[in-house]
């Protein structure tokens, strides 16, 4: 039995609606498939987004009959049982290498910059998650790896200098 990262109502009665289960990673991956009734769609929606999952809605076809409640697991999706990758890993390499790696996060401001930066979560077998943070300039190339808190610190120390460069270009124009 798998242990789900959700609950739902499981109000016995007959399931009038399916309700794909995606990982927020991988969104062309079914992961499972919830089955409710008329009742409680919403809830169960609500359920499964707050557990950090996409859903979409669909009709229960005539030849199957579930009850409200029930939700079926794909093997290979990241809600099976026994799958070890944490929810952002992109699952690409992890065995090679011994790390979890989310996809590359690029900071790209749609304009030329002096260097490239790119951002991904990084997870070894026995520690915690930690963000690399890799700049190129050329042909040189820097590395700086943040714990969590490091990270989140960062980011509200950089959304402070952002909004006080912001201010003061609005009152280099005022006078």
């Amino acid at each position: 039995m798998t242990k789900l990262p959700f609950a739902l109502v499981n109000c016995g009665k007959p399931a009038d609606l399916r309700i794909e289960v995606y990982s927020h990673i991988r969104t062309e991956s079914l992961d499972g498939v919830a089955y409710v009734c008329s009742a409680h769609p919403n809830a169960a929606t609500d359920a499964i987004t707050a557990a950090g999952f996409t859903t979409a809605m669909a009709r229960m076809t005539r030849d199957v009959e579930r009850r409200c409640g029930f939700v079926h697991v794909f093997p290979t999706g990241a809600l099976a049982a026994g799958d070890r990758h944490p929810r952002w890993c992109g699952r690409d390499g992890c065995d090679r290498g011994r790390e979890h790696r989310s996809r590359i996060s690029d900071v790209d401001t749609n304009q030329p910059e002096a260097s490239i930066v790119i951002l991904r979560l990084v997870q070894t077998t026995a520690a915690e998650p930690v963000v690399v943070m890799t700049a190129t300039d050329g042909t040189a190339s820097d590395q700086v790896v943040l714990s969590i808190g490091q990270a989140r610190a960062l980011r509200y120390r950089l959304g402070a200098l952002v909004d006080a460069a912001e201010r003061g270009r609005a009152t280099d124009g005022a006078s």
